[in-house]
């Protein structure tokens, strides 16, 4: 029941936030000059930052396929907006993070159904790498029970890839006026990512067990992911901002269920020259808590090992380029880099530090 009351209340929150940004929008719509709509459909009028992954609707009739490159790294452990130290972490569990690498290569392609409506598909392959420091002499655990871990084994390194979660998406462009578009999106999460990866023998103390939440490669669950999306175009400027979510209304098959996300992007971009445009972007991210839990894995290994060191918030600023190649299918190169501003963690979790986009765009 307060699962359900909790995520009633989420979804409650997206809904008013995005009637909000409506509202907000059509404070604009006096300000518009003409566009030319062609152009804004293609991906030589597309000033969207790399971050943006749904940022524009395809014209009947024509294709876009992408490759996108996503890179997260995190390090230093926090609670709340303080950081701890492996003293504090050891209080509590047997190994203390140290940093992580996420990368994640997606594969996109979005078809043109009508000149408003666009139908399309991610997919995704994950590679993620953990380090963690442990105490020396700790007890090794495995599925033959328990041993003496080397004494000068301090730290180890655990490894997972494979492919992610799929993604389907529908876009509509409900309005485009002048030099105003506003398009809404629904999507919902395929659970194709593995959520039940276990540690090779050569992990130490995951060595043929369960490994935790953040090495998993999908959510395990079918989530609904909505969105909408605002964009002034106003000579060699692009305004816009948007506002995506994740509802998650049931627990996976390993008995838990990660939190609603809420995604809030505003960004400019300026067009300095025919091939070339900058972008500065902002976007904040929160992510609810935790419901349930997967019984095979020790909550006292590291934090990451338990539901409650998860969910928080987080504000980011990214700078970006795009490079536009018109007469080489109408493609453009795109790249972001970004860093944390703001975050605010539940429990004991390792903070971000840098994120990366780039990707490769072809319209035809």
């Amino acid at each position: 029941m307060k699962k359900k009351f909790s995520i009633m209340m989420d979804a409650t929150f997206t809904k008013l936030n995005f009637l909000i940004l409506i509202l907000f929008i059509q404070g604009f719509n006096s300000y518009g000059q003409t566009c030319d709509s062609t152009l804004c459909n293609c991906e030589s009028g597309d000033m969207n930052p790399s971050g943006i992954m749904i940022g524009h609707n395809h014209p009947k009739g024509t294709w876009m396929f992408s490759y996108r490159y996503m890179n997260m790294q995190l390090g230093n452990n926090m609670a709340g907006t303080n950081k701890i130290s492996d003293a504090s972490v050891f209080q509590n569990y047997i190994m203390s993070p140290q940093s992580m690498n996420m990368d994640m290569h997606m594969l996109m392609a979005m078809y043109g159904i009508t000149n408003r409506l666009s139908v399309m598909a991610m997919f995704n392959y994950n590679v993620q790498s953990m380090k963690m420091n442990m105490l020396p002499g700790t007890m090794q655990m495995n599925m033959n029970g328990m041993t003496m871990a080397d004494m000068n084994a301090t730290n180890m390194t655990t490894r997972t890839s494979g492919i992610g979660d799929t993604k389907l998406y529908a876009t509509y462009l409900l309005l485009d006026k002048k030099n105003h578009q506003v398009m809404l999106s629904a999507g919902v999460n395929l659970p194709t990512g593995n959520i039940r990866l276990s540690g090779v023998s050569s992990d130490m103390m995951y060595s043929g067990q369960r490994l935790p939440y953040m090495m998993q490669l999908g959510s395990g669950t079918f989530d609904i992911l909505p969105g909408v999306t605002y964009i002034l175009k106003k000579n060699k400027f692009n305004w816009g901002t948007q506002v995506t979510g994740a509802i998650r209304p049931s627990y996976n098959s390993e008995g838990y269920c990660y939190g609603n996300e809420l995604t809030a992007n505003m960004w400019v971009a300026y067009r300095f020259l025919p091939w070339l445009s900058a972008s500065a972007r902002l976007e904040g991210y929160m992510i609810g808590n935790m419901y349930g839990r997967d019984p095979n894995l020790f909550e006292v290994m590291e934090p990451d090992s338990k539901p409650t060191n998860f969910g928080g918030k987080r504000v980011t600023s990214y700078a970006g380029l795009n490079i536009y190649f018109k007469k080489l299918a109408n493609s453009r190169l795109s790249f972001e880099y970004g860093q944390p501003v703001y975050q605010n963690l539940n429990g004991i979790q390792l903070a971000t530090r840098a994120g990366i986009y780039a990707g490769w765009v072809v319209s035809f």
